[in-house]
């Protein structure tokens, strides 16, 4: 409300400022709450989809380890991992698509059963791992890829692979 000398009542200006800077709260609250579900979701590769949904906590420690990644690691970006690709399976008869980040709180024994039922095992160590997604060079436009091959984050070196070479 106005006074007659043109100023708001202090009391209705009062309230308006505590109910402005509640909504601000609540929304931080809310962002700082869901936010990192999604994070990891859209940042991890497609063989980990959903676990985020379902155990929140494991976002959380998503987001924390991305913060503390290494500057400094070898395969820090999906454009590096995705140049390594190429470097390991050129000559192969095989064609990386893509690189998917994978997630791991701790260390432990992953394995990955293929569509073609072959077994990718490693023991990871370090909080991500890199899939490489390829597809044989002749295949098909129609063919779908796999998981060939797992790339430790920081050292760029080869965790498992199915290919020969590898």
């Amino acid at each position: 409300m106005i006074t007659v000398d043109g100023h708001f009542n202090g009391c209705i200006e009062g309230d308006a400022v505590r109910r402005l800077w509640l909504w601000a709260i609540l929304t931080a609250l809310v962002v700082v709450l869901l936010l990192p579900m999604p994070l990891a979701e859209r940042f991890t590769s497609p063989t980990q989809d959903g676990q985020y949904l379902t155990h929140p906590i494991r976002a959380y420690g998503f987001v924390i380890a991305a913060a503390r990644a290494s500057h400094g690691a070898r395969l820090g970006q999906s454009g590096k991992a995705l140049d390594r690709a190429h470097e390991l399976l050129a000559g192969t008869g095989t064609s990386a698509t893509m690189v998917e980040l994978l997630f791991f709180p701790s260390s432990q024994n992953y394995e990955y059963r293929t569509r073609t039922g072959s077994l990718l095992q490693a023991e990871v160590q370090g909080p991500f791992v890199w899939e490489i997604w390829a597809k044989a060079t002749d295949a098909p436009s129609s063919e779908q890829p796999d998981v060939v091959a797992l790339l430790d984050y920081q050292t760029g070196g080869v965790l498992s692979s199915l290919l020969s070479d590898g």
